[in-house]
């Protein structure tokens, strides 16, 4: 991931870091909370299926945090090779423009008619 919130793991260089599940969180959900964020994913060729179906059962493992991919690849970094850029760096390897979400205005909307 060229950019990585909330990054957990080792850093290997001064700008990259290998992502490491998160054993501070619990296992049921996922290891939820770090390495949020799937920009810019680069991916070896040969090694993509592997990664693709590894990744596939942990979405789709009855676990609900999992459903996120970001947090699921992270929950098996363990047994794939994942690594990341986190956040924090400057200038970075990717930005994000300031488009605005539809759905951070829509839990908006919703929240000041419910208070």
């Amino acid at each position: 991931s060229l950019k990585s919130s909330n990054p957990f793991g080792t850093c290997i260089s001064q700008h990259i870091m290998r992502v490491e599940p998160d054993v501070n969180e619990p296992a049921e959900r996922c290891r939820y909370g770090v390495n949020l964020g799937s920009f810019g994913m680069l991916y070896k060729v040969d090694r993509l299926e592997k990664v693709s179906n590894q990744l596939f059962d942990k979405v789709w493992s009855n676990q609900p945090h999992c459903l996120e991919v970001d947090v699921a690849l992270a929950s098996i970094s363990d047994k794939v090779s994942y690594y990341a850029v986190p956040s924090i760096q400057h200038p970075g390897f990717f930005n994000e423009g300031d488009f605005g979400s539809m759905r951070w205005t829509l839990n908006q909307q919703q929240s000041s008619e419910t208070h």
